[in-house]
């Protein structure tokens, strides 16, 4: 072997030799970026690394797929031996990193504004601690998929969708209801009447925003377009603590959902009430409710069992499909 080629190969990284071998065993360049978890343009640069590094097409397509050529087959067994003492390094290292971080690191996890306060308490349980150990919640970030990418965070819960392929993205569902918030003293409580959207498009909205779903425009605020209503305003605010004081001292209204319930109902001074179940899909045929994500590395790479994850999302769950209890009058709901 000369040493210009020796050079050349040193410089391919591991990942350019693992596309080597998947696409030898794969067949496909789709069926590569598939298995890798990675985009096809990624799994192109690859080859084309690999191409001008050896100075052959390696593999030429027919319609069975990807062929690989007289030399691809020489370098097949070769390479897998590296990429096997590759792997073997990783777990060797792994299982040492994964014993200590078991005793000394606590499981990190990123979630949306609101979910903090409520996964706070489920996780603090003596249940949950015996099975997950410390957990350290932090609130969803721009770049909190980075983070998950890179090992400091563990996974992340959120309504904002990320389009990064190197991180599994799985669907955990949407508000399955909606409650009414507003002062004890609002006037909205003294109909004796069910809540309507109408009913509640006469005072002052308060909207807490939420990135990914309603920071354009809010479900009631496009219900009232629609409906040709005009709300006597809408205000914005993006912290719960500053929602809290806007309902007391500006008598305004506003929806949470069946997650944020648990916390606003114990806030001091406020009553909440569910929405009818018709007024809901009312709502929401003007915009969908928020849905929610589970953000996580691939399984190879995680350092948490099957298990722990779904501890941490059963009661999210639990709660996303919970069925609010329909009063018979506002006066029912406190």
């Amino acid at each position: 072997m000369s040493n210009p080629l020796l050079k050349q190969i040193c410089e391919l990284d591991v990942f350019t030799l693992l596309v080597f071998k998947s696409i030898f065993d794969n067949g496909h360049a789709n069926s590569a970026a598939k298995a890798l978890n990675v985009s096809a343009p990624k799994i192109s640069r690859c080859l084309n690394a690999l191409r001008l590094t050896f100075n052959d097409e390696l593999f030429y397509r027919r319609q069975q797929g990807l062929k690989p050529t007289p030399l691809a087959e020489s370098l097949y067994v070769a390479i897998c031996q590296f990429t096997d003492s590759v792997y073997y390094l990783e777990q060797s290292a792994l299982q040492i990193q994964n014993a200590a971080n078991h005793v000394e690191r606590p499981l990190h996890i990123a979630a949306s504004n609101g979910l903090l306060s409520f996964l706070a308490p489920q996780l603090s349980t003596p249940e949950a601690i015996s099975e997950l150990g410390q957990v350290r919640l932090h609130k969803w970030q721009e770049n909190s998929p980075e983070l998950i990418h890179a090992g400091e965070l563990d996974f992340g819960i959120t309504i904002e969708q990320t389009d990064t392929k190197e991180l599994s993205v799985s669907r955990l569902g949407c508000i399955s209801n909606v409650y009414v918030v507003a002062s004890k003293q609002h006037p909205l409580w003294e109909s004796q009447l069910e809540i309507s959207l109408e009913q509640i498009c006469r005072y002052a909205f308060l909207c807490l925003e939420l990135k990914g779903f309603n920071s354009r425009i809010d479900p009631l605020e496009l219900f009232c377009q629609r409906q040709g209503l005009l709300l006597p305003s809408i205000e914005r605010v993006i912290d719960r603590e500053e929602w809290y004081a806007h309902l007391l001292t500006m008598q305004s209204v506003a929806f949470c959902s069946s997650i944020d319930m648990h916390t606003a109902k114990h806030m001091p001074g406020l009553k909440l009430a569910p929405l009818p179940v018709s007024e809901q899909q009312r709502l929401h045929d003007t915009l969908m409710p928020p849905q929610y994500f589970l953000i996580e590395k691939p399984r190879s790479h995680r350092r948490y069992s099957q298990n722990q994850c779904e501890l941490v999302v059963s009661s999210l769950l639990t709660a996303l499909t919970a069925q609010a209890p329909q009063a018979a009058s506002p006066h029912a709901a406190q």
